[in-house]
């Protein structure tokens, strides 16, 4: 039997592969030596382990895809931050967490933070790496029917999005008593009318 001029069409699945989400109300906190995957917009927390009741300092910076010192934060003058880059005026901070705000597809990146100890002189340094992959949230999908087999031997279903990234488009091909035959990836699914054998939702 061939296909069905009457085309099913059920709304596909999107998906991403995410690493290491940790929610705290509207902020997400990294996880060192993971990658930590954040919408665009959100606030990024780093932690902080100090040890000790020496003098501190606290150094963050940006190791790739570029080098380079975002901000210095001294436990001696704690009330403002030291150095900031230009391109982080306004969305750093410090309090008991480093603090990104608002982040964007060009904050992905690997990040440093040294603490460097002092007393009378230089004690030790500890530091963590962590890699922040910043993602747009993706925009409800908009699908379309081409063709018929009525007048072409083809039908041609399409899938996009507006916006996102970080994304997967399935298509599912179940018969009408639900039974999942096929999957398939990719935005365009070609259908074959003519070798088709019996309708199903897609």
């Amino acid at each position: 039997m061939k296909f069905s001029d009457s085309l099913h069409v059920h709304i596909f699945k999107l998906s991403s592969v995410f690493h290491i989400l940790v929610v705290c109300g509207e902020s997400l906190i990294a996880r060192s030596g993971t990658i930590t995957n954040a919408r665009a917009g959100e606030q990024v927390l780093f932690p902080i382990k100090h040890n000790g009741t020496d003098q501190y300092d606290v150094t963050f910076r940006l190791k790739f895809p570029v080098t380079f010192k975002i901000f210095t934060w001294k436990s001696n003058n704690p009330e403002k931050l030291h150095i900031v880059h230009p391109l982080y005026q306004h969305r750093v901070g410090f309090n008991n967490f480093v603090m990104l705000n608002d982040v964007h597809d060009s904050d992905t990146g690997n990040y440093e933070i040294y603490i460097d100890y002092y007393g009378a002189k230089l004690k030790n340094r500890e530091e963590s790496t962590f890699r922040i992959q910043v993602y747009e949230p993706v925009s409800q999908p908009e699908t379309a029917i081409l063709g018929n087999c009525a007048s072409s031997p083809n039908i041609t279903l399409n899938c996009s999005v507006s916006n996102g990234t970080n994304y997967v488009i399935h298509w599912e091909k179940v018969t009408l008593s639900g039974i999942l035959n096929e999957t398939y990836d990719g935005t365009v699914l070609v259908i074959d009318c003519v070798t088709e054998e019996e309708q199903h939702i897609y």
